[in-house]
């Protein structure tokens, strides 16, 4: 019994840590067109960026990421930019950001790098704490 919960607790170690190194990886790897992509021409320079792809079946989405999107944006005004991306119009552009599940939110700083990316909701006090992270 002891065995199993020991072997149950090292593939959820290793679970972790295979996760934590892919998503930094995807922050490294989108930095390094972020500056440059399409779907970010439209951004004003200097101000941070929320990138949102979503879906119009993604419940999550209407329910809870795009309301916490909408908090956010009423309290930061100009503060920050959102880019939202249906990556079922667009799967390209999902594909180039290694986006495989939605909502998955990319939080770009001021100087267009990608600072810190979620897979599934994140809510508007967790954004908003990501991109005073981005700023400092």
């Amino acid at each position: 019994m002891l065995e199993r919960l020991l072997f149950t607790l090292i593939l959820l170690a290793a679970g972790v840590v295979i996760y934590q190194l892919s998503v930094r990886n995807q922050i490294r790897r989108t930095s390094a067109f972020a500056q440059t992509d399409p779907l970010l021409q439209a951004v004003k320079p200097g101000v941070p960026t929320i990138l949102y792809f979503t879906t119009p079946t993604c419940a999550p989405c209407r329910t809870q990421q795009t309301p916490a999107l909408a908090r956010l944006q009423s309290e930061l005004g100009d503060a920050v930019q959102i880019v939202r991306v249906d990556a079922t119009e667009h799967p390209e552009d999902a594909d180039r950001w290694g986006v495989f599940s939605a909502p998955t939110t990319f939080i770009i700083d001021a100087s267009g790098h990608t600072r810190a990316v979620n897979h599934g909701v994140a809510d508007d006090h967790k954004l908003k704490r990501q991109l005073q992270e981005a700023v400092n």
